[in-house]
């Protein structure tokens, strides 16, 4: 269970912000740095763009300052019978943040909790902090090819919002500005199937909410779902699912 000691949400400094801990804190520390800073690295200043993560282990030194401007940052104490994260995560070290809102709105969530008294909080408290460390995570993660991973995010959230959408892999490669063959190449490389795999998926996903939520008629939920005839929509679910539209209604009924 991860313990959360203190908290403090876009707390803001003056230019000459500098903080210089060779001990650390006996906790972990996590930073969402919302303004350019330096840390130092080494003997040498590196200079930080806005918009980054850092992770202390505890104990673990840390030497950073204002970079001739106003500081802000969001910055959480907390701690861990078990270690938080992979072997090879770089912890004091800044980590760019792609969408950085998001780990914002998260962070925001957490604050908020921190100050109620439900009877769930420690539980959400751990199940959001959780959610955050794994976030930044995965940003680390995200090594090459940083911008065309979020183009291709919202490809993919497109897809699921729009399943009946005419999806093409030229018209995908297309939207974003890239090669057919590069698409096929590098989608897989980060969500680990094709892109016409992910447009049959986001079907079939939104077909079974239909199926289970309607009584609309096979010829219906396949129009609505991209099909462009029945047959086509019933050999693809039953070799998704396993069985075909038909039983898979009945068998949400029954249960």
């Amino acid at each position: 269970m991860i313990n959360l000691h203190k908290i403090g949400e876009n707390t803001t400094h003056n230019k000459d912000f500098f903080v210089d801990r060779p001990n650390g804190h006996p906790v972990y520390l996590l930073l969402l740095i919302k303004t350019p800073s330096l840390f130092l690295s080494g003997d040498e200043w590196q200079r930080i763009p806005a918009d980054c993560a850092v992770i202390f282990r505890p104990g673990q030194t840390h030497c950073y300052r204002a970079d001739n401007t106003d500081y802000t940052d969001c910055w959480l104490h907390f701690s861990s019978p078990h270690d938080i994260l992979e072997k090879h995560f770089p912890y004091g070290t800044p980590i760019p943040l792609h969408d950085s809102e998001d780990f914002y709105q998260l962070f925001h969530l957490i604050y908020r909790e921190y100050y109620r008294n439900s009877r769930h909080r420690n539980q959400t408290l751990h199940d959001l902090a959780s959610a955050l460390i794994a976030r930044i995570s995965d940003a680390h993660n995200i090594k090459e090819y940083p911008a065309i991973y979020y183009n291709l995010l919202q490809l993919r959230e497109e897809i699921y919002r729009s399943p009946a959408k005419n999806w093409t892999v030229p018209a995908m490669a297309e939207k974003l500005n890239i090669s057919t063959g590069y698409l096929q190449n590098i989608y897989p490389k980060y969500f680990g199937t094709t892109c016409l795999n992910e447009v049959i998926e986001s079907r079939i996903q939104y077909a079974c909410e239909l199926l289970f939520s309607t009584h609309m008629p096979l010829s219906d939920i396949s129009e609505e779902c991209g099909y462009r005839n029945v047959e086509h929509f019933i050999r693809q679910f039953k070799s998704r699912m396993n069985m075909t539209p038909g039983s898979y209604r009945k068998s949400k009924e029954k249960s």
